[in-house]
């Protein structure tokens, strides 16, 4: 399991959530980014190594887990919606590249998949009412995911949510009711040493009440 905004997933201003023990898993790893702010990769398997990447307010984390069907990475990487979209590639690539054998990276990227169908003018006249610029709001969705997608093509990374499965992400009713914008900016991808078996963006009674953003879940397995 991956938490995006793991708040406190280190000790911070003496504060400190165990997210692993919170939710009943066996190993961990942790990196605060922005204050409390951070990202947790949760296990049942050993880690046995990880890596960080930093830049001056956001950050990404990728866990080695040793699982009986092979070792496997998972990556995660948030960021800041307003990241210029050629340096969220360049994090994507410098979090990504040296990692070698079967990978998953995940989290909430703040971009919006080429793939999906978006009407623009729709989106826009929808981000009217909570953005001061809903326009440039939008394209930075949409170019962002046009460059970091691009970016992780090129690392031999594909979405890992089959069609029927890629529904928005955000907003969930805790944020707001009204879902005319609703986009699928939380992803998870995968290299081609991965099998997917199923993957969705879950929408249920609980995941309404309990984010902002509905849960992505995949079913895999790791090919031999």
């Amino acid at each position: 399991m991956v938490v995006n905004e793991a708040l406190h997933c280190r000790f911070y201003a003496g504060r400190k959530v165990d997210y692993a023990d919170l939710l009943g898993f066996q190993h961990h790893v942790s990196a605060l980014y922005d204050g409390a702010w951070g990202n947790a990769i949760l296990s049942r398997f050993p880690i046995s190594n990880s890596n960080e990447m930093r830049i001056y307010n956001r950050g990404g984390l990728s866990a080695f887990i040793e699982t009986p069907m092979g070792d496997v990475t998972i990556a995660s990487y948030h960021p800041h919606p307003r990241r210029y979209p050629e340096n969220k590639a360049q994090d994507f690539v410098n979090l990504l590249s040296s990692v070698r054998g079967p990978l998953i990276v995940c989290g909430d990227f703040n971009c919006i998949s080429p793939q999906d169908e978006i009407d623009r003018d729709c989106l826009i006249e929808a981000c009217s009412a909570f953005s001061a610029d809903p326009k440039a709001t939008v394209d930075q969705f949409l170019k962002s995911g046009q460059m970091v997608f691009g970016s992780l093509a090129g690392l031999g990374l594909t979405d890992a949510i089959p069609p029927a499965g890629r529904r928005y992400s955000i907003p969930t009713d805790l944020l707001r009711k009204d879902k005319a914008s609703g986009m699928r900016i939380d992803h998870v991808l995968a290299n081609q040493l991965i099998e997917i078996v199923e993957g969705e963006v879950v929408h249920s009674e609980a995941s309404n009440k309990a984010s902002d953003h509905h849960p992505v879940t995949i079913t895999f397995r790791i090919r031999r």
